[in-house]
């Protein structure tokens, strides 16, 4: 998600991040009307809205949540899938019938790559991240590591009307004011309710599936699943190794795809996120010895690219040792390593892993795409990275914050599909940050122009085939659990109030991408 990118990990907080670094140690009160007099440390109501900033539609009170559902729901009794046009997948019945497996595929048709869905029609992804208000990130912490109450909130969510809104485990203390808003707004039933204007929503703007992070499964539509990490994989700084005689067996282990096997509605699986190696990684790796299985690994390459030739290589490392053995077990210098040497070891790590990846998925799920890592193309990777397992992949996938395609033209030629599973853009208003420069917008329906420019000049891409927006509700003020992320990425605030503005744009893009795809030069 957004916070392991490093083009937002500074981001300025003002206010909320002195709050949230030196909380007082006083305990908020589960008030059950408004405090009479506001304290100076004070950041949020009842609502989780900025309490000392004012804006037109502001949540005031229960009643106008409950008012708000009704005019909404008033709005969208008529909202259906178009079947005309669709199939039940959300194929684009008028681009003609392809071959149908039962399951989500890629073509290249024309010299542009598509989606088939599951009855043979063309699709291009247009997804949601982070669906569910279960999604951790939508929540905030309340308490300190250490148990202390933050004095931040004029009134938290009653503890025993709202205990669902409340967790705590290894995010630490955590309270969702989205869960206690949608409570207050749809009333007992409120999941069942919220199903429903949530897939509304959706076909009302256009998107047509849930993207990365949590789903909510019984809105029924395609969607993209995590193969889970093991924990007790081998880390080099950030990366894994996959070198490592046990990472298959490990993955394995973990794996528990079976359940997902023979579900046509899954789109495909994505594993880690935003971890590759780059040269940092590999810097780590030759100054380890040989238990660490990558360096031996290293060495057994350095053999068979000079022929054996141990005098040749120690002269190029400015080493002395007796054997390659010996070498494995001596620490080396990345500048000494001829950097054709660091970029086609690290092509030989990405095939090791993803082949490897690749193969512990299908013996579970042979039916369903591998999407690959969902890489930054300029962070905590490498070009050699991204693409050196592309054999193993059906896809090359990007998580890319920006307004530049730039990307695009780097990796269409390498005869794989293309993903962008993360990008969004924001205001910083009502509280709410936003990433950088290149993410912020001015307004809400400045987002909706951002988002129309750049998802049309990716669909220009003949092998650009879809993206997930992040994310369907905006973070808390007081910043997501142990980050400084306080973002509007929403398509919705955390009142469940959608940003109408910038959805009737996407809603225009949406329903007219296709067209722009088929306007794609096709790939020679």
């Amino acid at each position: 998600m957004i916070s392991r990118r490093t083009l937002i990990r500074s981001v300025p907080v003002a206010a909320l991040a002195g709050a949230l670094a030196a909380p007082r140690l006083a305990s908020p009160a589960y008030a059950a009307e408004p405090a009479q007099a506001a304290s100076d440390s004070w950041l949020v109501d009842r609502y989780g809205q900025a309490l000392n900033l004012d804006w037109p539609g502001k949540v005031v009170s229960d009643e106008q949540l409950r008012r708000e559902y009704a005019e909404e729901a008033a709005r969208l009794a008529r909202v259906r899938p178009d079947r005309r046009r669709y199939d039940r997948y959300g194929g684009l019945k008028e681009l003609g019938r392809h071959r149908a497996t039962g399951y989500f595929r890629f073509e290249q048709v024309d010299g542009r790559w598509w989606f088939v869905t599951p009855a043979g029609h063309l699709f291009f992804l247009k997804a949601v991240d982070a669906f569910s208000p279960e999604e951790w990130g939508y929540g905030t912490w309340w308490k300190k590591t250490d148990g202390t109450p933050l004095d931040l909130f004029a009134e938290l969510p009653d503890p025993e009307r709202f205990a669902a809104c409340y967790t705590e485990g290894e995010k630490g203390y955590c309270v969702s004011f989205l869960k206690a808003n949608l409570m207050r707004k749809y009333g007992d039933d409120y999941l069942r309710r919220w199903r429903e204007t949530s897939r509304k929503r959706m076909i009302d703007w256009g998107f047509n599936a849930q993207g990365k992070w949590t789903r909510d499964p019984e809105v029924v539509m395609p969607y993209i699943a995590q193969a889970p990490t093991p924990p007790d994989v081998i880390r080099v700084q950030w990366g894994i190794d996959p070198f490592d005689p046990e990472f298959s067996a490990k993955l394995d282990r973990t794996f528990d795809l079976e359940q997902y096997r023979k579900d046509p509605w899954l789109i495909g699986y994505f594993f880690e996120n935003e971890r590759g190696w780059s040269r940092d990684v590999v810097t780590d790796v030759v100054k380890r010895d040989s238990t660490l299985a990558a360096k031996t690994a290293f060495v057994d390459y350095l053999t068979e690219t000079y022929g054996g030739d141990l005098n040749r290589v120690n002269v190029l490392l400015g080493t002395s040792a007796e054997s390659f053995q010996a070498l494995a077990d001596t620490p080396l210098t990345i500048g000494k390593v001829p950097d054709a040497d660091v970029k086609a070891f690290i092509t030989l790590a990405s095939e090791t892993y993803f082949r490897k990846v690749r193969e512990a998925i299908m013996k579970q799920d042979p039916n369903h795409l591998f999407l690959g890592g969902s890489l930054v193309p300029t962070w905590r990777t490498s070009p050699e990275w991204n693409v050196g397992g592309r054999d193993h992949l059906d896809a090359i996938s990007f998580d890319w914050y920006s307004t530049s395609v730039d990307y695009l033209r780097q990796y269409e030629g390498y005869g794989k599909p293309i993903l962008n599973l993360e990008f969004a853009f924001m205001v910083p208003d009502r509280g709410l940050t936003a990433a950088n420069a290149v993410t912020t917008a001015t307004s809400q329906a400045d987002r909706g122009e951002k988002y129309r420019a750049f998802v049309e000049a990716q669909a220009k891409s003949p092998a650009f085939v879809g993206f997930g927006w992040f994310a369907a509700y905006d973070q808390a003020v007081t910043h997501k659990p142990g980050a400084t992320e306080a973002f509007n990425v929403g398509l919705t605030n955390q009142q469940d109030q959608p940003y109408h503005e910038m959805t009737d744009v996407m809603r225009e893009v949406n329903r007219g991408i296709e067209a722009v795809h088929l306007q794609a030069p096709p790939l020679a």
